[in-house]
């Protein structure tokens, strides 16, 4: 009788575990798709509240002097994509979360090698 307690007991711990860590996947996976929702809105009303503006014209290597440059970041790109994009960062903190400061304000913050998040310049 102790013995089938005891296994009732293990199975249901067991059950128990498994279902928080499914839960615990499923809320970083809503939070990772939060931040990405977020980010797209705020692309969509940066360009409500400039219609119209004028595109700059931007010397190659330094894609960073464009709003427009920014705004085609996405969180599946990895350096070399941000580099052809942005140009080469006035400054990089590395590791395995890197982060690259250009001259206008701008940053990049990578996690494992792509793209985490970004902040436009302030104009």
């Amino acid at each position: 009788m102790i013995r089938k307690i005891t296994i009732t007991g293990f199975l249901l711990l067991a059950v128990a575990f498994n279902a928080n860590a499914q839960d615990i996947d499923r809320i970083n996976q809503l939070e990772k798709e939060v931040r990405e929702i977020n980010i797209r809105l705020s692309k969509l009303e940066s360009l409500l509240s400039n219609p119209g503006k004028p595109h700059e014209h931007v010397t190659p290597g330094e894609g960073w002097k464009s709003i427009m440059n920014w705004r085609k970041l996405t969180t599946d790109m990895d350096y070399s994509d941000v580099q052809k994009t942005l140009g080469e960062p006035q400054r990089v903190d590395g590791g395995q979360v890197a982060h690259w400061y250009y001259q206008n304000g701008g940053n990049v913050t990578f996690m494992g090698g792509k793209v985490y998040q970004w902040s436009e310049p302030r104009h």
